[in-house]
């Protein structure tokens, strides 16, 4: 896939190391307020956080944690106990599970001598929780995590990539074509790539091993041949 060998493997964190369901987080909120909550009541906090750029304030650090607490409390006006900053952030953040499979992967790469990074759009409470969950995934090291509620850039803006590269070449004295980006969303890839990284869409497990194979970090899909060897 490139003439240039990878030095340095950025890894989105959601979808590619951890799967994540915001309807789960949805329906944690709601029942902070009403113990069954209805279909559209879980449509309303989706339309309260996501739609309405709440999350992504969060996400770029642009809103408080206290702020966000605050502003999902005033959207259930009817509730007459009053619902605690930390209970909202853990509703919003109890939706993760680890991709287990790409613990192997990441060994793998880290084998090779080639260096590892989590470049993420997430805020504190979720960042915090998965870190916080014992996931094997996530033990690391990792030699560089670049957080975009951190970084107050979330990709695909310019500034999360700048931050990002610089910090891999802080860390490894690369260049921007030994750079390979995984993630799940094409416009985050193709920002990537217009800073001259090396950048694949794909998910966790055998598909980010198989992108890892194509550029040369890794010499074979070993989580494919094993899905293979057992489904036959």
């Amino acid at each position: 896939m490139t003439s240039t060998p990878i030095r340095f493997v950025y890894f989105d964190l959601g979808n590619i190391l951890v799967a994540f369901d915001r309807d789960v987080a949805a329906r944690n909120v709601a029942e902070l307020f009403h113990a069954n909550p209805t279909a559209m009541e879980l449509a309303f906090v989706h339309e309260i956080m996501h739609d309405s750029g709440l999350q992504n304030q969060l996400e770029t650090g642009l809103l408080s944690e206290a702020e966000f607490a605050e502003s999902i409390r005033k959207s259930f006006p009817g509730s007459i106990d009053p619902v605690e900053d930390a209970a909202i952030l853990r509703a919003i953040s109890d939706m993760f599970t680890p991709i287990e499979t790409m613990r192997d992967v990441l060994t793998r790469v880290r084998q090779t001598g080639t260096s590892i990074g989590i470049l993420s759009n997430t805020c504190q409470a979720h960042w915090s929780w998965v870190r916080s969950q014992s996931y094997e995934v996530l033990e690391g090291p990792f030699d560089v995590e670049v957080v975009s509620y951190e970084a107050r850039s979330m990709k695909p803006d310019r500034v999360i990539y700048e931050v990002a590269e610089q910090r891999a070449r802080e860390m490894s004295d690369v260049m921007p074509e030994q750079i390979l980006f995984i993630d799940d969303r094409e416009e985050n890839v193709i920002a990537a790539r217009r800073f001259g990284w090396n950048a694949e869409v794909c998910w966790g497990g055998a598909t980010a091993e198989e992108v890892l194979v194509r550029y040369g970090v890794l010499p074979e899909c070993r989580l494919i041949a094993e899905s293979i060897g057992m489904s036959s």
